[in-house]
């Protein structure tokens, strides 16, 4: 008896400190952090990654040069492999990859923090190049390329998934690197052996082009409510300086301004977009909220002209936002609420990429910028003059603006209204200001590299006042806050020229106050933009009434500005939106019940924070429309015709990916003869334990028993 309790004291000592352990985690070690490639669609083709649909698993190999990835896909004895690349690399060999998939999983893509690209863009050389307008030579065959760095993988069907870790997943790669370190370096005796693995799960259901996916939804749709997927969209933000005439038989001319809120990337949720968009749309919510402070909307009875500020979205993708506006103009169906007709827009006046110079220029006060405008004689007076005022302007602050009149238009909305309002009228007065003077200056256009480092940008968090107030951009030069080579004050700088400009186009005066767009603003709508949407104007802009996440609850992240799917306004959207609100609009004395009540055929009302947080009445003109392309309108669309935009978005239902050790091949013949030996065994003993049972327990019962020794309805049995 001491015995037996000594024993289960001993069990009891040495389980203990033992930690139960899924074996699943024991396993296997997911890989955090991670955005995936996913697949979109046009009406041709489909474009993307996708995994199967239970993954896919390849043996892992770090990728550091060319030499590298021709031993995978060439040598590689036990692959599939999974290419572990860092962006210093990828573009020398995903072509490779990709051309020799048999033997490639997939791609585990990291940024590397030490050795930097010079250049990243999946996007196309010539981006949007089936919907140019007439007269475009964009040709990636030959020096002409806007994008001459582009890969137009993002256009491409990749045959296997790509996942893409940001370099503050470091960590992930250390773990990665020791275990392929551990396991894998003997590349010449592979076969047989445990190897790290990783497994990269991103199945898409649509497939084929968009034509076939949507015929698929449509046809679930019967049964269930399951799509496999959505048309690209999201919505346009206009604003417009006074409110708009409606139902008036004369109409004020309106100077169009736009800008694209969207950027484009290869991978889930990184769409940074700080060159691409992020510095032009900042420089039209500045120009938008100097001329407001300006000219009060209570002077629009004084004037014959009035501007509107239009944010477009989806321009990414064959000019979704600009297509659907050139779309309902067309029809007289544009801005909703009060429509424009096409012969109303006097001038139209687009801020491009201009934010693919400023890190080139970051030692600099210079920031020469360029006019592009086609070469329509019926069109260039009107053009000229503006050109003259802007000129004088930007002249005062160092900053220069040359002329360059070519058919030949860089990528924008231009090619929008050119194409689909060449039939309604045939002299629209158009202008694209652009930081390059040929191809780009950005080398990581529409990308998941264009982040704040590559515009030079440093956040100086500046106190914001109570009310609102934004300290002036002079102030803060003089006071050695800022200095003027720093990107906020030239961006400043360039928005109040446009302001001033604007001014004078709507008054027909020249600007001689002292009304100026604030360097210190400039820098927190960058802040909120392209480092943190948990940010002081985001904050202030958000709806009324709603908690904000406490500081440090969420890591820092910007709100992607890829366009996304068209059923639901995407948070970029409606921050831009309600920050042009905010800042543009007038603050009333009014409650969160009367503020909801309120009704105006000229304004809309929303309740937002505000600065103190205790919430805010702003009676706006600003509103959103649809950017959705008129394909998805149109009855019987030829989804072929080359018209109008045509993508979407497949549907997934989970991404992740994980790295473990695989069993080898002697592992596994190994515990298959073990398991039969052991069988064998087994059956062996409990064969001899039934034939000897009465030797070897006491008292034990003859393993045969007759049917006469049994109750009645009783089935008797023995265990061994």
């Amino acid at each position: 008896m001491g015995f037996h309790f000594l024993f289960l004291f001993l069990c009891s000592v040495i389980i203990q400190p033992i930690v139960a352990e899924r074996l699943h985690g024991q396993i296997y070690s997911s890989i955090e952090g991670g955005a995936a490639c996913f697949r979109r669609l046009n009406g041709t083709h489909q474009a993307g990654c996708s995994s199967s649909n239970k993954g896919a698993i390849g043996v892992v190999h770090m990728v550091k040069d060319v030499t590298d990835a021709q031993w995978l896909v060439f040598n590689g004895s036990a692959g599939p492999y999974m290419a572990v690349v860092s962006t210093a690399t990828f573009h020398n060999v995903v072509q490779l990859l990709m051309d020799n998939s048999d033997n490639v999983a997939g791609i585990l893509l990291y940024e590397n923090a030490t050795e930097r690209t010079n250049s990243f863009s999946q996007e196309s050389a010539c981006p949007n190049e089936f919907y140019s307008a007439q007269g475009s030579q964009c040709s990636a065959k030959d020096k002409s390329a806007w994008n001459p760095v582009g890969t137009g993988l993002i256009r491409q069907d990749i045959p296997f998934p790509i996942f893409y870790l940001l370099a503050a997943r470091l960590e992930e790669i250390v773990k990665i690197r020791q275990c392929y370190e551990r396991y894998n370096l003997d590349l010449e005796s592979q076969v047989g052996k445990p190897l790290c693995s990783i497994q990269l799960n991103s199945f898409m259901w649509a497939a084929v082009n968009s034509i076939v996916c949507r015929r698929r939804s449509a046809a679930s749709a019967l049964l269930t409510a399951t799509k496999v997927c959505d048309p690209l969209g999201d919505n346009n933000v206009y604003y417009s300086l006074f409110p708009r005439d409606k139902g008036q038989q004369k109409k004020k001319d309106v100077i169009l301004v736009t800008a694209r809120i969207d950027t484009a990337s290869l991978f889930d949720g990184i769409a940074p977009g700080a060159a691409s968009s992020v510095v032009g749309m900042v420089t039209l919510m500045s120009a938008a909220t100097t001329l407001s402070k300006i000219i009060p909307t209570t002077d629009a009875s004084k004037y014959g002209k009035n501007v509107l500020w239009t944010l477009l979205n989806g321009e990414a993708f064959d000019y979704i936002g600009s297509q659907r506006i050139a779309f309902d103009l067309a029809r007289g169906a544009w801005p909703p609420d009060a429509p424009l007709a096409p012969s109303d827009i006097a001038l139209h006046v687009e801020i491009g990429q201009i934010g693919g110079s400023l890190s080139i220029l970051k030692d600099t006060e210079d920031w020469p910028l360029y006019a592009y405008a086609p070469e329509d004689p019926g069109t260039l007076l009107n053009i000229t003059n503006f050109l003259k005022d802007l000129k004088e302007y930007l002249n005062k602050n160092n900053i220069t603006v040359t002329e360059a009149f070519s058919n030949n238009l860089p990528p924008s909305s231009l090619h929008s209204f050119r194409r689909l309002l060449r039939n309604a009228t045939s002299e629209l007065p158009e202008l694209l200001l652009a930081d390059h003077n040929g191809p780009f200056n950005n080398m990581f256009y529409n990308s998941a590299m264009d982040d704040y480092e590559k515009i030079n940008y440093r956040y100086h968090n500046i106190t914001i006042g109570t009310d609102g107030a934004f300290v002036s951009t002079e102030t803060l030069v003089v006071t050695g806050n800022m200095t003027t080579r720093d990107l906020q004050v030239k961006i400043s700088r360039v928005a109040t020229a446009l302001a001033h400009t604007l001014y004078q186009q709507v008054t027909g005066e020249s600007y001689a106050g002292d009304v100026a767009a604030s360097a210190h603003l400039v820098d927190e709508l960058l802040y909120c933009f392209i480092e943190d949407k948990l940010c002081k104007l985001l904050s202030a802009a958000d709806y009324g009434g709603q908690t904000p996440p406490a500081p440090g609850e969420e890591p820092p992240r910007p709100a992607p500005l890829y366009v996304g799917v068209a059923t639901y306004l995407s948070s970029a959207t409606a921050f831009a939106g309600h920050l042009i609100a905010l800042l543009a609009g007038q603050h009333l004395p009014l409650n969160k019940t009367e503020c909801d009540a309120a009704v105006s055929p000229d304004f809309s009302y929303y309740w937002l924070r505000g600065w103190n947080h205790s919430g805010v009445c702003i009676e706006t003109n600003m509103n959103f429309s649809e950017a959705i392309s008129p394909a998805f309108i149109v009855p019987e669309y030829d989804f072929t015709s080359g018209e109008y935009s045509t993508w979407t978005e497949s549907v997934w239902q989970a991404m992740w990916a994980r790295v473990f050790v695989s069993a080898g091949g002697g592992g596994a013949s190994a515990a298959l003869a073990a398991g039969l030996v052991l069988t064998v065994f087994t059956a062996l003993l409990t064969y001899w334990l039934q034939r000897n049972v009465h030797h070897v327990f006491v008292n034990a019962p003859h393993p045969y028993i007759h049917s006469s020794d049994a109750v009645p309805g009783i089935l008797r049995t023995v265990n061994c």
